[in-house]
């Protein structure tokens, strides 16, 4: 088997299996967790890398090895440029095409672009990811592809609807396709024009490549100047002796080793050959430009009034979303969570969240509702931007205290059937999921148009319950604008974008003040943290917590007679039986036991210990001879408090 047959094979089947994790609702898409430009840009946003993002090592240290293997063997939009591109290619005549496939100097734009989204992301946007290749592929696949498939073969005979879920409808969907039917259109002009010129993946892999150990050699001695190696070239390389080769724009396609009739080039580990450029060849001034670009672009598309002083009424964001600044940052719209959605009511956003904002989730409830079991969002979305959160959580089927809120419903009394048209409808009330129910019904006495007087159920919201599901949106029967609408007013993600003044919740302070343990001192205030942000505290860690279940989150920092230093992480647990399991999933390896009410560990350096409901962790930041005794005495101090506040807590 020959290695452009090998390659032709790889590309099949990992565009193959893209597509089969696009199509399939019930899996996560791996190829966003293994995408590098997605964790970069993440990590700087965020300053933490989130779960599964640190597979994108899988790329990363075989790129040291081989240079840009992903673009000609993995990528699937590079599989479909390359698709695209040969067919054009027969067209051409051999010239023609070995002039194209020659090195162009503005091949170097997209390190510049890859540059100012980077750029655009250490300040805190991941817009870079409308330009990630995964990302845009998924995008048009799910939002665009599918659908308009779907619609055909639905369309195609009465069979079937027996092989085809219904037809899922998505707003944009026209506007995506003919984005990627431009992109590829642009391969019948310049083979893998998107890859050679725009691709920010592709960028960052050719600066990792320039350190890759496989290399091209070239013996000119062998050489008969056919510049056949040329004709079917993916990257623009320049792989023909007596030019530069450059390891940076080469995809491995490995054409060039095919085509060759004398068998005068070929891949080697550790090759020795002057000829090539290991880096590519950058303006100083452009890179500076596009620095600037991409942290002058932040605040210009932020310059606007709807991120926090006037949100927009419709950008109702999906369940367990994170507040728009930190939502932001983290989505990289790939629509991962718009096509799991089992309602089709997650929907991608134009105008509703601004020019940053554009294709990140939004809530449509006249297209469907969310569902008050349904988590999907928050399993499929790879890089935090939705929390992963549960059924019990989400807590609209139950009677939770704090459920998670979308918005808030308001009628319009001049469209409702029993108020304007004393006509009798109970719909909304009927699907209000909630428990007790959001929409209540009381009587009222109205007169209809022949003067007749007659009894009739008027509906009433209670905001205190609504969650802003958007069932009752989606099911009014009043055709064009509904009766009742759901906006993004009472969300519980944004403090300030509320409807009800609540009372603050009674603070209460588990951890001891100064002098209440011997020689130490509180430094600095308490910081509390409730499920929903303490990613801000321990991104990388919350996970574990969240699943345990976490209720709130206290910590501080405490100096002992100025030699040590130490932090004090209170968790309050849902139940004893919680805390006890996560001290027991705790590794107790290099601990030793300590004497203290239920059940205690000390590492030297660091103690954990429970308390009822409680898991409480120490951590000093030296190790000297008194670190262990001394954080002791804080543990027991601690452990005072909690016993005196625990009947509290628990009521």
């Amino acid at each position: 088997m020959t290695l452009r047959t090998l390659r032709r094979l790889s590309q099949i089947l990992f565009l193959g299996l893209f597509a089969l994790f696009v199509c399939t609702a019930a899996l996560r898409n791996p190829f966003l967790e293994t995408d590098p430009f997605i964790a970069f840009t993440n990590a700087l946003a965020t300053h933490a890398l989130y779960r599964g993002l640190l597979w994108s090592l899988a790329i990363l240290i075989p790129t040291l090895f081989l240079g840009r293997f992903f673009c000609g063997w993995i990528c699937p939009l590079g599989t479909l440029n390359h698709w695209a591109g040969n067919i054009r290619s027969v067209a051409k005549s051999g010239r023609r095409r070995i002039q194209s496939n020659r090195y162009q100097p503005w091949q170097a734009f997209k390190y510049y672009f890859l540059l100012a989204l980077l750029a655009a992301a250490l300040l805190g946007s991941a817009i870079g990811g409308l330009f990630d290749p995964i990302v845009l592929a998924a995008r048009s696949l799910a939002l665009s592809v599918l659908p308009a498939g779907s619609y055909s073969l639905a369309h195609a005979g009465p069979l079937s609807y027996l092989l085809f879920s219904p037809q899922a409808h998505f707003r944009q969907g026209f506007l995506l396709g003919l984005l990627l039917i431009l992109i590829l259109a642009l391969n019948f002009r310049i083979t893998r024009f998107w890859c050679r010129a725009l691709c920010p993946l592709g960028a960052l892999l050719g600066l990792v490549s320039r350190w890759s150990i496989l290399g091209l050699e070239k013996n000119q001695d062998q050489c008969g100047d056919c510049n056949r190696c040329l004709l079917h070239c993916q990257g623009g390389d320049d792989p023909i002796p007596g030019a530069h080769w450059r390891k940076s724009e080469c995809h491995l396609c490995m054409n060039c080793v095919a085509d060759c009739p004398e068998s005068g080039i070929r891949f080697r580990f550790f090759s020795r050959t002057s000829a090539s450029a290991t880096a590519p060849n950058l303006i100083r001034r452009k890179l500076l430009t596009g620095v600037a670009a991409g942290a002058a672009a932040v605040p210009l598309l932020r310059a606007n009034t709807g991120l926090d002083a006037e949100p927009h009424p419709r950008r109702i964001r999906p369940p367990a979303a994170l507040n728009e600044r930190q939502f932001l940052a983290r989505c990289i719209r790939c629509a991962e969570c718009i096509r799991v959605c089992p309602t089709n009511a997650l929907q991608p956003a134009l105008a509703e969240a601004g020019w940053e904002g554009i294709w990140t989730p939004v809530l449509a409830p006249r297209i469907g509702y969310c569902e008050p079991a349904c988590t999907l969002c928050g399993q499929v979305c790879p890089t935090g931007a939705i929390w992963q959160f549960t059924a019990a959580e989400k807590g609209w089927a139950g009677t939770a205290a704090h459920p998670i809120r979308l918005g808030t419903a308001f009628y319009d009394r001049g469209r409702c059937l029993p108020w304007a048209m004393a006509t009798e409808c109970i719909v909304c009330e009927e699907w209000c999921p909630t428990s007790p129910k959001a929409i209540y019904l009381r009587p009222a006495e109205v007169t209809d148009s022949a003067g007749n007087a007659k009894q009739i159920q008027q509906p009433y919201l209670d905001p205190e319950r609504c969650v802003g599901c958007g069932a009752c949106e989606f099911a009014c029967p009043v055709k064009g604008e509904p009766a009742i609408h759901v906006t993004s007013v009472g969300e519980s993600r944004s403090p300030t974008n509320q409807i009800l003044l609540r009372r603050a919740p009674k603070s209460v302070d588990w951890l001891p003040d100064t002098g209440d343990a011997p020689g130490w001192t509180k430094s600095g205030e308490t910081r509390q943290f409730d499920p929903a942000g303490l990613w801000k505290y321990i991104d990388g860690d919350a996970e574990r917590y969240l699943r345990a279940g976490v209720r709130r989150t206290l910590t501080a920092t405490y100096r002992y007679r100025n030699t040590v230093e130490a932090v004090v992480d209170i968790h309050l647990m849902a139940s004893p039986a919680a805390a006890r399991a996560f001290f027991e999933s705790e590794p107790a390896v290099g601990s030793r036991p300590v004497p203290l009410d239920d059940a205690a560990r000390t590492y030297g350096q660091s103690l954990t210990f429970r308390r009822a409901a409680f898991f409480v962790r120490l951590v000093a930041y030296q190790d000297t001879p008194q670190t262990a005794p001394a954080l002791l005495s804080l543990a027991r101090a601690i452990d005072s408090r909690l016993t005196a506040t625990n009947a509290i807590t628990e009521s």
